[in-house]
């Protein structure tokens, strides 16, 4: 559980018996913070190299229209706000602008976040 990459490790007794997807369920309970490099592996590992491309914001950018959204669902030290100020600089979409809202989802954000979406679904933004 210590070590730096457990998920590339071999579990302990019986539990060597696990399938792949079982060993994610146990790497999520025990080490959440690891679960992007198990992801990762586990999809290497069942689907081989060529499907383990970087996540590209500005491609998922074009597929999406105001009718269909980017939602991020974040793994505990994913971040992936630096890559939407790169693009929305690019694309003239910064906070300075007022064009961005940043809202972290936790207690009490709700309705922040209704606010956020109903300023940029009258005026535009992101």
């Amino acid at each position: 559980i210590e070590l730096e990459r457990p998920e590339e490790m071999p579990l302990p007794g019986d539990w060597k018996k696990l399938s792949e997807f079982h060993r994610l369920l146990v790497i999520r309970c025990l080490r959440p913070d690891r679960m992007t490099d198990a992801m990762a592996g586990f999809v290497v590992r069942s689907l081989g190299y060529g499907m383990t491309v970087p996540f590209d914001l500005e491609s998922a950018f074009e597929d999406a229209r105001p009718d269909t959204p980017i939602f991020f669902i974040l793994s505990p030290g994913v971040d992936p706000v630096k890559d939407v100020e790169i693009l929305g600089k690019k694309l003239g979409f910064t906070s300075d602008l007022g064009k961005v809202t940043y809202v972290s989802l936790g207690q009490g954000q709700e309705p922040v976040a209704q606010k956020a979406l109903q300023t940029a679904h009258k005026f535009g933004g992101w």
